[in-house]
């Protein structure tokens, strides 16, 4: 019989990395989703307007599925953002049936204040660690985030 380690004042003593992943997870979402929630921001707002800088102009199609987010839910999503002149959509020239998805300037600003939100949530919740710890962190996790979106990895990270 395996009996637990883990106590109150120690409650991932005797976790698995798995579980410590998910809880972390589960941690991060919680915090980044309050500090979004502060300046009047959704978790998915802030994907959509951080995958469009990070890729450049998407199509709506690559944007559900690297997002992950059926794409009935995206059309509203975008809807909100163009009105909010977050975005612009125009047709695709090699394809009208496509619409292409930009950042606007007042998107990237948006965008701005949102990661700054975020980050002052990632500061709270890496203070236990050093600086050291916190870059070592970044890149283990940066490697198995590499790891689980490569090509064939479960499709998981989208395209």
């Amino acid at each position: 019989m395996n009996v637990s380690t883990a106590t109150p004042e120690a409650p991932a003593a005797g976790a698995g990395c798995g579980l410590l992943i998910a809880r972390v997870a589960r941690m991060t979402g919680h915090a980044v989703g309050n500090s979004l929630d502060a300046i009047g921001m959704h978790g998915h707002e802030f994907a959509i307007l951080h995958r469009l800088e990070q890729g450049g102009t998407a199509h709506g199609r690559e944007l559900s599925r690297t997002l992950r987010v059926h794409p009935s839910n995206l059309v509203a999503l975008l809807d909100q953002l163009e009105d909010a002149g977050l975005i612009v959509r125009r047709r695709d020239p090699l394809d009208r049936r496509r619409q292409l998805i930009k950042l606007t300037a007042a998107g990237t600003k948006r965008l701005r204040r949102a990661e700054a939100a975020a980050a002052e949530a990632e500061r709270e919740l890496l203070s236990p660690l050093s600086a050291e710890e916190r870059r070592r962190l970044h890149s283990y996790l940066e490697r198995l985030a590499d790891h689980a979106c490569r090509p064939g990895g479960g499709g998981w990270c989208g395209s």
